[in-house]
């Protein structure tokens, strides 16, 4: 990564499309690309500067009057740094955000060529520079299993309530800040990682290949288990699988709205809490599930916008 110039300035390519008068301020405009990009931007990277901050711009002077730019490239910002200054505002370091919609499951691949595989309904953040000084994710709620390019800059995933670091592994990591009894849990396929919880790093703990760790926010001993297939059984839906282990029904409904984009109604709130296992292989629909879960517990029809489950009659 190139360290920021003072004294660099645009190529000619930029400054020959300009007046005399515009040189100053588009030096100007120059500096706050560097320090956006954390280096000195090329052609391609100036321009989107300006594309990506003419729109703040826009809404934050709105009604005021902004004069129609026609100038080439993002030397329109030129016109605007007195604006910007006036307006506060800031220009930071931009964030990537993914989001697999329900129903989906999506694939990413990061800029460090690590690969990761979103389920229905997940959100994940990273910074546009990832992978140039550091590798920071965050995931803001979901489920994903990450396949992690080894490198020497340590691979940090952030969920609500933990920080797990890797240097080359796979790992899938699961947290949904909203479920009943809240917490994120961890599986390791390959490698290792070290897992902190956010409210007691003193009980931080490395997992290895086939183990598993759960944090909660409540600052317990992360519970860690050690399963020979634990690869088989806790990312069964890397492969399509459906697979929960003694969790409240609550949470397993909610994973089966995401998965299938179905809204499920539970008539009886006691029912929420009802703790149980499932495992199916590779179910194709939402009501497959729902039919093994009511054989044993409860009753069900289907609605206009999903299904119902009751307590038995």
């Amino acid at each position: 990564m190139n360290t920021t110039d003072p004294n660099s300035s645009p190529p000619d390519e930029i400054l020959n499309h300009l007046d005399f008068s515009e040189i100053p301020d588009t030096l100007t405009v120059w500096q706050l690309a560097a320090s956006y990009y954390d280096g000195e931007p090329s052609e391609q990277e100036f321009e989107r500067v300006g594309n990506d901050l003419w729109p703040l711009i826009q809404q934050a002077t709105r009604p005021r009057y902004l004069r129609v730019v026609t100038w080439p490239r993002a030397v329109a910002l030129a016109a605007c740094i007195a604006v910007i200054i006036a307006v506060g505002i800031t220009i930071t370091q931009q964030s990537t955000s993914v989001f697999a919609p329900h129903g989906e499951q999506l694939t990413h691949q990061l800029p460090d060529g690590s690969t990761i595989l979103l389920n229905s309904g997940t959100h994940i953040e990273y910074r546009k520079n990832f992978g140039d000084v550091s590798r920071e994710l965050t995931l803001r709620e979901g489920e994903i299993f990450l396949s992690v390019e080894h490198d020497l800059t340590p691979f940090v995933v952030t969920s609500f309530d933990a920080e797990t670091r890797v240097l080359g592994t796979s790992f899938n990591v699961r947290s949904w800040p909203d479920e009943i009894n809240a917490a994120t849990d961890i599986t390791v396929e390959s490698g290792e990682v070290q897992v902190v919880p956010h409210t007691a790093a003193d009980h931080a703990v490395v997992l290895t290949a086939g183990q598993s760790a759960r944090i909660q926010p409540n600052g317990q001993e992360p519970l860690v288990t050690q399963k020979a297939e634990a690869s088989a059984e806790d990312y069964t839906w890397v492969d399509g699988g459906f697979k929960f282990s003694e969790q409240p029904l609550g949470n397993i409904l909610k994973e089966i709205e995401r998965r299938y984009d179905v809204a499920i109604t539970l008539e009886s709130p006691e029912l929420e809490s009802l703790s149980i296992g499932i495992l199916k292989q590779s179910p194709e629909t939402a009501e497959e599930i729902i039919r093994d879960i009511c054989a044993l517990h409860c009753e069900y029809r289907a609605v206009s916008d999903g299904f119902l489950l009751t307590t038995p009659r």
